[in-house]
């Protein structure tokens, strides 16, 4: 008695888990018999297995799609997914499982900006003849995470910033104090050496402001724009150059 109540539940347990993997399709779905197989598909019917996938921004993954046929099912299947999550592409517009075939790929691209998350994508499998069947494909879009290669570059490129602003800094010191020093020239200049010197002097400042100011922009950029930054601030420091050569 117990080995046949044991049977009976576990027959109970398939079809409990089998209605969790969406509604069958083909001829024999629309009629369907009144006494249903303990396992496996009704005749004439199919249904779709739907793997779980995980995507990174930016990257393309591959899984399949399988097909669990009854007797008597040997038509061919197209797929179409319903509401993708924003940025996310189906690689083949009309994924197939053809009639002798027991699965088909399905791949998947996900955009550098797109949308991140957990979605449950309704799949509708249509065969040549009969109803279709729907069935729930798992998706998970996750932040790129980068490679031990790209933070190697990007520690290096980050050196190589922090060094940079450190040497502009020296640099525009260097200028400062040559100011300072045309300053105290052009105090102890008379007649129309003094006129000249308070000229360039400023002339000097209008430019030690500038490369001041890019300077702090240099400081306050981040990493992967420094080196854009970077041109505004040799442009003003080789104007001081020309000032004070």
């Amino acid at each position: 008695m117990k080995a046949y109540l044991s049977v009976i539940l576990f027959g109970v347990l398939i079809i409990l888990v089998g209605c969790n993997q969406g509604t069958s399709g083909g001829p024999g779905a629309s009629s369907p018999p009144t006494k249903k197989p303990m396992t496996g598909q009704i005749d004439d019917t199919f249904s779709l297995s739907m793997p779980s996938m995980k995507v990174n921004q930016g990257e393309t993954v591959t899984a399949s799609v399988g097909i669990d046929r009854g007797t008597n099912f040997s038509e061919d299947v197209s797929l179409k997914l319903n509401d993708l999550p924003k940025g996310v592409t189906l690689e083949s517009a009309s994924p197939l499982i053809k009639h002798g075939d027991k699965e088909t790929k399905l791949t998947l691209k996900a955009a550098e900006d797109a949308a991140l998350g957990d979605f449950t994508v309704k799949v509708t499998g249509h065969p040549t003849k009969g109803a279709d069947a729907v069935s729930e494909l798992k998706i998970s879009v996750v932040k790129q995470e980068p490679t031990k290669e790209a933070n190697v570059a990007a520690d290096a490129a980050k050196v190589k910033w922090d060094e940079y602003k450190i040497a502009m800094q020296k640099e525009w010191d260097q200028f400062n104090t040559k100011y300072t020093e045309l300053k105290d020239n052009a105090a102890k200049a008379e007649g129309q050496a003094k006129t000249d010197l308070e000229l360039k002097l400023a002339e000097a400042k209008t430019k030690l402001d500038v490369a001041a100011n890019k300077l702090n922009e240099l400081k306050s950029a981040s990493a992967d724009r420094w080196e854009t930054v970077k041109v505004g601030v040799e442009s003003a420091f080789n104007d001081l150059k020309q000032i004070f050569k």
